[in-house]
């Protein structure tokens, strides 16, 4: 059985935390890779504002170092949570036309994401720090893992993070931390008013 059940545990970071973590995972851990990675992120089929907690599915296309893909997660958005995860490549050339292609299927609403992350891995466990230009850092610790070793890889996560005095997002500071990434002027789209070609331009340098 494949593994497709993304256990994620996030929470935020002070810049003097990401940077005390970032070392400690250099030292202890694995560095893995830098990402540079732009996402366009969906509300649900229809919807003009986000409700994190209405909808199990998280749609988006995205471009990670030049290489775009189409990913579906599927399940409960929290602070932590274990989802279905699939994902499939995209020719880069191609994103554009992903997204008049999601348009005919109804999802023309959304918010805009880019992002520069570092992964390291430590006890077993993929560590992202993630760097939001002009907002601030989070973290996400995440293990895939099947259907029935959800649990063991929840144990792991939460005891590591406990060793590395790591404070995980309740649901209410989760759907914060979305509200406020969502609502940053400037990175709201509207593909009924607008066309990804006219938003590419500002980030042109992730493609």
């Amino acid at each position: 059985m494949a593994n497709n059940i993304e256990v994620e545990y996030r929470g935020t970071l002070t810049k003097e935390k990401f940077k005390a973590l970032s070392e400690l995972l250099k030292e202890k851990g694995k560095f893995i890779k830098e990402k540079d990675r732009f996402s366009v992120i969906y509300f649900p089929r229809g919807k003009e504002r986000l409700k994190v907690s209405k909808s199990p599915l998280d749609l988006r296309v995205r471009v990670t170092n030049k290489k775009s893909e189409l990913v579906l997660k599927y399940g409960k958005n929290s602070g932590n949570d274990a989802r279905q995860e699939f994902s499939f490549p995209v020719d880069s050339e191609q994103f554009g036309e992903m997204t008049d292609f999601l348009k005919i299927l109804g999802f023309y609403y959304g918010v805009l994401q880019a992002t520069k992350t570092y992964v390291y891995e430590y006890k077993d466990i993929e560590f992202a720090l993630v760097d939001v230009p002009g907002w601030g850092h989070y973290f996400e610790a995440e293990i895939m893992a099947e259907s029935g070793s959800i649990k063991a890889a929840d144990q792991k996560i939460m005891a590591t993070l406990d060793e590395l005095e790591l404070k995980v997002l309740n649901e209410k500071e989760f759907y914060k931390l979305l509200d406020d990434l969502s609502n940053r002027p400037g990175f709201r789209f509207n593909f009924k008013k607008e066309n990804f070609s006219d938003l590419k331009k500002r980030f042109a340098d992730y493609f």
